[in-house]
């Protein structure tokens, strides 16, 4: 029936409607600008591990130790921890995406609080040592 009092309610219809969507559960999944960003945040980590890696080997291993390479040797510790736990962090997320894990979500969840120390943990060690060896090196020219 047609109402005719008001303008907006002249398509109404009676009766049910199911407004409900398809309740089964289907696999998550990026959009196509997520995915560029994912696959060049694991680029970001890949170079930065592997070049955090070469900085710890050799300033352990190969370098007559000094205070200053001391504290290049524990900023590149703190970056490459900080990497890897990011490149963790990504892994997980497209592992669960790719292999439709819908019951480790609850477990992503519980990792990300965990971490979440982990990550605050490394970035404030990296920028507080930035810091010391920006004082150091300012001292010395003093």
């Amino acid at each position: 029936e047609t109402i005719t009092t008001d303008p907006f309610l002249s398509y109404a219809t009676s009766g049910y409607v199911d407004s409900g969507e398809n309740t089964d559960s289907e696999c998550p999944s990026l959009p196509g600008g997520w995915m560029v960003f994912v696959g060049v945040c694991f680029g970001i980590c890949l170079c930065g591990l592997v070049g955090n890696g070469i900085v710890v080997w050799f300033l352990g291993f190969h370098v007559k130790q000094n205070p200053f390479n001391v504290y290049i040797l524990n900023l590149a510790v703190a970056d490459f921890s900080l990497l890897l736990v990011f490149f963790l962090l990504l892994s997980i997320i497209l592992i669960i995406i790719a292999f439709c894990l819908h019951n480790f979500m609850s477990f992503y969840e519980e990792f990300l609080f965990a971490v979440e120390f982990l990550c605050h943990f490394f970035d404030l060690s990296s920028l507080g040592l930035l810091t010391a060896i920006s004082v150091e090196r300012c001292a010395s020219v003093l």
